[in-house]
């Protein structure tokens, strides 16, 4: 039944922000797509029970027996978690074939609903795909570092959070702009605008770039170290396997306080959209580039730039990296979280046991952590 009204709604709801994306009916349309998004998890999370602001209480609180209360100890980052290893789990739980519960079908009509709504709104996207495919996976292969094939576990999941979770960003960063970047904006002085509006667009790109990458560290910092931050930063830390199509395995609430946190000072400073375009392009690039299943090396710019070497060690189950390489390799020297051997990492994930699906993925972070 919630599957059924999800997929009814969540179409319709499409449709409206496709015929008038820039008036308010198109906002509450394609906010719509959120309340479907959750209508689905609900319905579809099989027998697990979804647990609402209880969920994010501390660890201690979390694993006290039924009917007992635990007092709260001082909040630890939950990346520590990952020191243990699940046996033998696999390279992505994700894509386990046969993991099915009861509720599997569900599951199934409300990703379904989801995906079409998602490619109503924006069926380029499909092209994208299509397009980074072509690039990334002869390179992949030319330059393969660990042996993997191209259609890995979880990879069908993966494209639908690429298509879903872009589209649930995208409403949660709308909403963000409207709700901080229109107050940031009215107090930002004019000549603050104007004087970076005058300016070439190599320095608003530049001056652009600074900010983001010092905001991103920050933020991306506080993802592995506050614990309701990271319960939803773990969706993408899940990810077993590295590969260009592994850059988009992340949730959109993750997602949109990221985004937002970046693009609510850039639209209040007064940045030219060419600025928001060429910045947009530059991230995407490099957030696919050093996801990539690559054993590229680049040299001195390993200092400068993030690399896939250097963005594999943040993904490593190795718990001398975890929390480490945040951002530009400058910063994270400055910050004391560089960490670069000469070696590739070996593992990849966490040893919390990744729900299967889509949607399941996208109600993890509401769940009871589950490490056996």
């Amino acid at each position: 039944m919630g599957a059924a009204a999800c997929l009814a709604g969540s179409v319709t709801a499409a449709r409206l922000a496709q015929q008038a994306p820039g008036t308010g009916l198109g906002l509450l349309a394609l906010a719509a797509l959120w309340l479907a998004a959750l209508l689905a998890a609900m319905a579809g999370v099989g027998g697990h029970t979804l647990r609402t602001a209880a969920s994010l209480a501390p660890a201690s609180v979390a694993a006290a027996p039924p009917g007992e209360w635990a007092p709260p100890g001082p909040p630890q980052p939950l990346v520590s978690s990952r020191s243990s290893r699940l046996p033998a789990p696999g390279p992505d739980m994700s894509g386990a074939p046969g993991e099915m519960s009861s509720g599997g079908l569900w599951v199934a009509l409300g990703t379904l609903a989801l995906l079409l709504a998602a490619l109503s709104v924006n069926s380029r996207i499909l092209l994208g795909i299509v397009v980074g495919a072509a690039i990334f996976v002869p390179i992949e292969r030319l330059f393969e570092l660990h042996p993997q094939r191209v259609f890995r576990a979880g990879w069908m999941t993966d494209i639908v959070h690429l298509i879903v979770s872009q589209a649930l960003t995208l409403v949660g960063l709308v909403i963000g702009v409207v709700a901080v970047g229109l107050l940031a904006h009215a107090a930002t002085p004019e000549a603050v605008r104007a004087a970076i509006a005058d300016q070439p667009g190599w320095a608003q790109f530049a001056e652009a770039l600074t900010l983001v990458e010092l905001i991103g560290y920050w933020m991306h910092r506080a993802s592995h170290t506050v614990p309701w931050l990271w319960r939803f930063h773990k969706v993408h830390h899940a990810i077993g396997e590295m590969d260009w199509l592994a850059a988009g395995h992340l949730h959109p609430i993750d997602q949109t306080i990221m985004r937002t946190a970046v693009v609510v000072p850039l639209f209040a400073l007064g940045f030219s959209k060419a600025t928001f375009g060429a910045f947009l392009a530059f991230e995407g690039f490099t957030a696919i580039f050093n996801h990539a299943n690559v054993r590229l090396r680049f040299g001195p710019l390993a200092y400068v730039i993030a690399t896939p070497h250097y963005h594999h060690w943040h993904h490593a189950d190795h718990p001398e990296a975890y929390g480490q390489n945040l951002g530009l390799p400058v910063l994270d020297w400055l910050f004391g979280t560089r960490y670069l051997p000469d070696t590739w990492p070996t593992r990849y994930g966490l040893s919390e046991r990744q729900p299967a699906g889509y949607l399941r993925q996208l109600a993890w972070p509401f769940r009871r952590p589950v490490t056996a």
